[in-house]
């Protein structure tokens, strides 16, 4: 494999039934437990049989940051599997943050020079990249479309996850809580992020139906702890009798659920990707439900798809394009962790990546 590069600059509808709903939410949490009770050396988990590249094929990596596991995973995952299956990965960069675009243009324009055959994309911002996309498909390189959606048809594929479906299984765990009636504050995060507005509606849809009574929502700040836990404070002043905390992303999560212990109030997070922390935090009550966002998985998919678009070889079905995501896709099911099952979740093999792994040279 290629010496690995890495660069570092600056600093994720109408209202249908409740039936619907459930067993939507039912079928992705049966997926993954399924998978779950396979052995854990089938790491594909059966959603695609392993191929080994029979033709040169070299992926380059940009991601908007390492700062938790569902990127650091997505990266995993790919230069795990690509070592596994004839694949070089030439470089690994990262944006930063979450609207670094001019950063990760550059990044994606760099790996004409390094002969990449695909370009995996997690980008900074939704809109925008159509220009740099169109530049790469010019000069023979592909795109991947890896963990959160780019608003661009120009992408050959992508392996994400449905963040509308997310949103609606937080929902679901809300309203299993028996929160008709009750007061949910938002903290969506930052505006211009398709992943978290999706997440936010699909939330919305089903905490509404079974008569949830949701805040209105102010789209700003970063997708930081930091913010979460000033927003969620500010909130928590303003609604007294609030019970629920929603944010779309781990770390306003966190942040969240700090808010909630220093204003020693009971008052339950619900949010998105598992890290560590906040096993804690759902064991000890402060978070209901965080959906898990395995990144591990989605990079060896990323490969795997790769190896068979780059081949030519039959493609495991992919979801059609739609307003959101306009380029076919493969969404990994949604699975959430409550108090049921955060001791038993195989995180190594979903969302953690080993603790003393660092993208670097090999």
């Amino acid at each position: 494999m290629k010496k690995l590069i890495t660069t570092l600059t600056g600093n994720r509808r109408n209202m249908v039934g409740k039936a619907i709903v459930g067993a939507l939410v039912a079928a992705g949490a049966l997926a993954f437990a399924t998978a779950q009770a396979q052995d854990t050396s089938d790491r594909l988990l059966g959603l695609v049989e392993p191929v080994q590249a029979t033709k040169p094929l070299t992926l380059g990596i940009t991601v908007v940051h390492l700062m938790d596991n569902f990127y650091t995973g997505i990266a995993y995952g790919i230069i795990d599997e690509a070592k596994r299956s004839g694949v070089e990965v030439a470089q690994v960069s990262v944006a930063g943050a979450y609207g670094n675009v001019k950063e990760q243009f550059a990044q994606l324009q760099a790996f004409k020079s390094l002969g990449v055959d695909y370009a995996v994309l997690s980008p900074a911002a939704y809109s925008g990249f159509d220009p740099v996309i169109n530049d790469l498909a010019k000069s023979g390189i592909k795109t991947i479309s890896a963990g959160i959606p780019v608003n661009s048809a120009k992408v050959t594929f992508g392996v994400l996850q449905d963040d509308f479906q997310i949103g609606r299984s937080l929902g679901k765990a809300l309203c299993d809580d028996g929160a008709k009636g009750k007061k949910v504050i938002v903290v969506p995060g930052s505006a211009g992020l398709e992943w978290s507005r999706l997440r936010y509606e699909g939330f919305k849809e089903v905490a509404t139906k079974c008569g949830a009574d949701l805040g209105d929502p102010a789209f700003k700040g970063d997708m930081t702890l930091a913010d979460g836990l000033s927003q969620t404070q500010d909130l928590l002043m303003r609604t007294p009798d609030a019970q629920y905390v929603f944010t779309p992303v781990s770390y306003l999560g966190m942040g969240a659920a700090q808010a909630v212990r220093q204003s020693g109030r009971k008052v339950k997070v619900l949010t998105s990707t598992m890290v560590k922390e906040e096993e804690t935090m759902i064991k000890d009550g402060r978070m209901l439900a965080v959906a898990s966002e395995p990144g591990i998985i989605m990079g060896r998919l990323i490969v795997q798809y790769a190896i068979r678009e780059h081949e030519g070889l039959p493609m495991p079905p992919l979801d059609k394009p739609n307003d959101s995501v306009p380029y076919p896709h493969f969404n990994v099911p949604t699975v959430l962790i409550t108090k049921d099952n955060v001791e038993t979740h195989p995180y190594n093999f979903y969302e953690y990546p080993p603790k003393d792994w660092k993208v670097s040279g090999n």
